[in-house]
């Protein structure tokens, strides 16, 4: 019988390339972990940055819609993001229309403008948290209404 001539050469490449394939396997996995740790702190950190607000409206003869921040009482004014209102799970909401008593929560880089009613200009996304009772809401709206200076 013949005996086959191992090719030394062809099996030190391929373990080579194998290896170098296994680091790169490893340093690939270990940045998208780090990726998805950066994001997760990122999220948590926007999530601690929220602000939750009720939506009512103020004024006798000419309703205006505001906000009201129901951990500060300030009130406010704030556009609807271009990719719309979402609910608690995430999922659009139709219509892109806040209503009396809308409990919301905004997200954005809360720089708020210097004008009488200022404005959350830069909200990022909007979600919709729940809906005041009717008690919370004329609580929230007399307050809009002291600091507004509309009745």
């Amino acid at each position: 019988m013949k005996e086959k001539k191992r090719d030394w050469k062809f099996i030190i490449g391929m373990t080579a390339l194998l290896a170098v394939f296994a680091v790169i396997t490893v340093f690939f996995w270990r940045r998208v972990a780090y990726d998805a740790a950066l994001e997760k702190a990122r999220e948590a950190q926007q999530e601690k940055e929220a602000v939750e607000a009720i939506y009512v409206y103020v004024g006798d003869m000419l309703k205006t819609g505001v906000l009201v921040d129901m951990k500060t009482e300030q009130v406010f004014t704030a556009p609807i993001p271009k990719d719309g209102i979402v609910n608690r799970n995430g999922t659009m909401i139709e219509g892109d229309v806040l209503e009396e008593g809308d409990m919301v929560r905004l997200y954005g880089d809360g720089q708020m403008s210097d004008d009488p009613v200022p404005v959350y200009a830069n909200v990022t996304k909007m979600q919709r948290t729940g809906r005041a009772t009717l008690e919370q809401a004329e609580e929230y709206r007399t307050i809009a209404e002291e600091k507004t200076g509309s009745r």
